[in-house]
């Protein structure tokens, strides 16, 4: 066994905040039994921390050097014991010593039961609940296998051991958007979970729900699905949150619409808050929402879709957040109000960033029934992948880092400081009262009653978001037979809003056109601009749940709407500018062009997108630079916003119109987002291109940038097909699917499907091919599968100097990209197509604005959409192997991925 000491470092000299670094030097012991290991010892880096005034931290325990995983999960036991989780391996019971020194390895012992992988421990009813988070085998007999699923674990014969297991609740869903944690309900007795958006929710929740189930995507327009296949088939309502007693045998749904929070936590007015994670790919598109505390209330819908289908926080049928942060990966979430700490951090929270090493204090301050919130750091470190936290019966805070099999140490947070702990409530009267009025009318969510339904109509209009919200559920879970008249006798503007979304849920499609003829005499001049937007969404979702209205109220309401078009709020003209798309309203293509261009030129960014500050970025080495990247070349989502709109236009357009979109990509392209920013603009691009008519395509295909090969491809065989249009995901599925383990592909196919796909013409292999793109040869050898498959499948997203076009600006607007061929003093010519170097373009420089590198590669998208998939397979074969028909990936049968 090992032991290790480590130096404690006494912080009560700070003055603001106190940065050290904490060197794991280590005076280790070795025992007969088990060495440490050297490449852990040897790669152990020190870290630097960030900490509060008047705090001591002590490393209490590396799981690592013990070989015991990476923990991910703590929770607090009877008296001095903490239990703690691998992420892909055993449960721990730790005995903390009561004097706050380190805890020897001797004191750190598994749980003797088949059970671990779990990203959720809590201790409860005498028993440790477990959230366990890993994929069923159907191979394993029923008892033998613990999957994703809800576990409570007991101690039957009251030996002080845990010995025996109880399935509660199986899920499906695993990984890191699977099942994740539990908080204890105020009064002691119920327990609340919360899973991301890549679990399903199961029967019992659907059958006791507390948001009206039948919910969908929601949106106007088909939304675009992640490029690289992220979520893609994951649908509505995502991420969730439900309740249960102790014995699992009650369950109940409470929130939904997260992507991927993992922990939970109660303020000290015993009111829930999540901390959900954003989409980091997605950065710089409109659609981006950043990481964010989010109040959990009683059937809460927070509005995430997958893909661009993401609401907008300004949606009435969501709630916004209570605080947007930045970019970042959510973990623990804790309460601060059991922990002996100044008493100016004793009404928030704790949130935790693993992304960042950085713990936020949330300071939460009551607005209406809800709250608002300042945020400060908290503690942070470099590297520091933090993973959970507790508040131990000690009072001092506990925490974990590691995840994904990296190097994990639990911590001690110790204050000895000399502030007052002693927390001075203020009661907010008027916020509590607000509070308890929401409470109310959430009862209803999950009773019917007569009283129900005048309560709920009454505060429709309140002018509290979260009571309007509330009152809006509870009407929805009411007999619509019972409270339909009262909409079409109701006056009051924003009750007929407020109604016609809950019409719109629950009423029959008949109803739509006496709705619209309740909806269109409101003045919009009078309403406040969010409620506007309540208006706008009304609408879209009259259209959405039950279809295009017939022409006369279509008529009626394109003509209102137009008269508020375009409008000054960036907000309201978004909403408007889909409606009117939607509902084909007469020269609304030159105003979407319109919009794209002002907002390309003002490079608008949309409001809620927030960044990280550069410090910040520096902790982490994997994501950090991406964010740097991304603010030194920010996209202009408003305008994105535009384009994406004007990709489902299929009529008023004009050539001119057409000729300013297309161009507009080079514009666009030449901004840096996320992962997914340029692949999801060649989707865009591509659609947008289903709508030109078959004579125009090639004019706007090269418009764009993109050639399509012709007489070059002569010579080369043609694919065999028949090839469809790939996704990102469903080009993940071929190259790493089941069909791809053990695939034997042959030299001849591989050869075959490279030259099919026209691979030959711009790149070498082996001394053969063209020279307009990078030498082959060695690609497997510098780039990954997944890099190397994407680079195929979306060549925008990173392309060399070496060989990307020049993109010439002329001065009369046009836009021109292509290899240089010659230059003189007065003239530049170009060769714009990749495939026909004899086609040229002479500019004349006086003509010229601007000369910069083309953000489109010269490499046309799509290639790999004429072969089928044994061909796609051969390639990606052919291309691991370097065109070597020796390498033992042809002379010997082996598993490919």
């Amino acid at each position: 066994m090992a032991h290790f000491i480590i130096f404690r470092h006494n912080l009560r000299k700070c003055t603001m905040q106190k940065t050290f670094t904490l060197l794991l030097f280590m005076t280790i012991l070795f025992s007969c039994k088990k060495e440490v290991s050297k490449d852990i010892t040897e790669n152990i880096l020190p870290i630097s921390f960030n900490l509060p005034e008047g705090f001591e931290l002590v490393d209490l325990y590396h799981p690592s050097v013990h070989d015991q995983g990476s923990w991910v999960a703590l929770a607090q036991g009877p008296e001095n014991i903490i239990y703690a989780c691998d992420q892909r391996g055993k449960i721990y019971e730790l005995q903390v010593p009561s004097d706050g020194s380190p805890i020897d390895a001797a004191q750190v012992a598994p749980i003797d039961l088949h059970i671990g992988e779990a990203h959720g421990l809590l201790w409860a009813h005498n028993s440790l609940y477990v959230a366990v988070n890993k994929a069923w085998d159907d191979k394993i007999p029923d008892g033998e296998e613990n999957g994703s699923g809800v576990y409570r674990i007991t101690d039957t014969n009251k030996d002080g051991k845990l010995d025996q297991v109880a399935m509660l609740l199986k899920l499906e869903g695993e990984g890191e958007h699977g099942p994740h944690s539990f908080v204890l309900s105020p009064n002691g007795q119920d327990i609340y979970f919360i899973a991301g958006n890549h679990t399903l929710i199961p029967e019992p929740l659907l059958n006791n729900s507390r948001l009206p189930t039948n919910w969908g995507e929601d949106n106007l327009f088909k939304p675009y699905l992640d490029a690289r296949g992220h979520a893609n088939n994951i649908k509505a309502p995502g991420g969730w949150i439900s309740k249960f007693n102790s014995e699992g045998t009650q369950w109940e749904l409470v929130s939904a619409g997260y992507r991927n929070p993992f922990d939970i936590a109660f303020n000290q007015d015993d009111e829930l808050f999540t901390y959900d994670a954003d989409m980091e790919w997605d950065i710089g598109m409109p659609w981006y929402r950043p990481t964010r505390i989010c109040h959990v209330t009683s059937g809460s819908e927070y509005g995430w879709r997958t893909g661009s289908g993401k609401w907008p926080a300004y949606y009435p049928d969501n709630l916004p957040a209570v605080h947007n942060l930045e970019q970042g990966s959510p973990t623990a979430v804790l309460s601060t109000a059991k922990l002996d700490i100044p008493a100016r951090y004793k009404n928030g929270l704790l949130a935790m960033d693993w992304s960042f090493g950085t713990v936020y204090f949330i300071d939460l301050k009551p607005k209406g029934s809800s709250y608002e919130a300042n945020r400060e750091e908290f503690l942070s470190g470099t590297p520091l992948p933090l993973t959970d936290m507790i508040a131990g019966n000690d009072g001092n805070l506990y925490f974990a880092t590691g995840g994904r099999g990296l190097d994990s140490h639990l911590y001690r947070l110790r204050y000895i400081g000399n502030e007052n702990k002693t927390a001075l409530k203020v009661e907010d009267s008027n916020a509590s009262t607000l509070r308890q009025r929401r409470k109310e009318l959430e009862k209803y969510h999950s009773l019917q009653s007569e009283v129900a339904i005048p309560l709920a109509w009454m505060d429709l209009n309140h002018q509290d978001r979260f009571i309007r919200y509330a009152a809006r559920v509870a009407l929805e879970h009411q007999p619509i037979d019972q409270w339909q008249q009262k909409y079409f006798e109701e006056q009051d503007p924003i009750k007929l809003i407020e109604g016609a979304i809950a019409l719109a849920h629950q009423g029959d499609k008949a109803l739509e056109g006496s709705i619209l003829e309740k909806l269109d005499p409101i003045k919009m001049e009078l309403l406040s601009d969010a409620q506007k937007i309540a208006l706008l969404r009304a609408y879209a979702l009259l259209f959405i749940r039950m279809g295009e209205p017939d022409a006369s109220h279509g008529t009626a309401t394109t003509k209102k709407l137009q008269s508020y078009f375009p409008h000054a709020n960036n907000a309201v003209n978004r909403e408007l500018a889909q409606l009117l798309l939607y509902l084909k309203a007469e020269g609304i293509t030159q105003e979407l062009v319109g919009l794209l261009e002002k907002h390309t030129r003002e490079k608008t960014v949309t409001e809620g997108i927030q960044m990280l500050s550069e410090e910040t970025t520096l902790r982490s080495e994997q994501y950090g630079p991406l964010i740097r990247d991304v603010i030194a070349k920010m996209p202009p989502s408003e305008a994105i916003y535009y384009g994406l709109l004007l990709s489902h236009d299929e009529i008023g357009w004009t050539k001119p119109l057409r000729e300013k979109y297309f161009s507009w990509f080079f514009d666009v392209l030449g901004a840096k987002g996320g992962m997914s920013f340029k692949a999801y603009m060649e989707n865009v691009r591509q659609q947008a291109m289903t709508n030109v008519p078959e004579a125009e395509k090639s004019y706007f295909q090269e418009l764009s940038g993109v050639y399509t090969p012709t007489s070059a491809i002569a010579d080369l065989p043609q694919p065999i097909g028949p090839g469809r249009n790939y996704t990102g995901e469903d080009m993940g599925d071929i190259i790493w699917g089941d069909g791809m383990r053990d695939y034997q592909s042959s030299f001849a196919d591989g050869e075959r499907a490279y030259q099919a796909a026209m691979c030959t013409l711009c790149h070498r292999m082996r001394g053969e091919g063209g020279a307009a793109g990078p030498d082959l040869t060695q690609a497997h050898s510098k780039f990954g599968s997944y890099d190397l498959m994407f680079a195929i499948y979306s060549p925008n997203d990173d392309i060399s100097d070496q060989y990307a076009n020049t993109l010439f600006e002329m001065k009369d607007g046009e836009k021109i990209a292509g290899r240089i061929k010659s230059e003189d003093g007065e003239h530049i010519t170009l060769m714009p197509n990749p495939f026909n170097e004899s086609y040229t373009v002479q500019l004349a420089k006086s003509e010229i604005s601007n000369r910069s590198l083309s953000p489109i590669s010269p490499m046309p998208p799509g290639l790999l959409n004429r072969l089928n998939e044994k061909e796609i397979k051969d390639l990606f074969v052919y291309l691991r192997s370097g065109g070597d028909a020796k390498h033992e990936l042809y002379t010997k049968k082996r598993e490919v991925n």
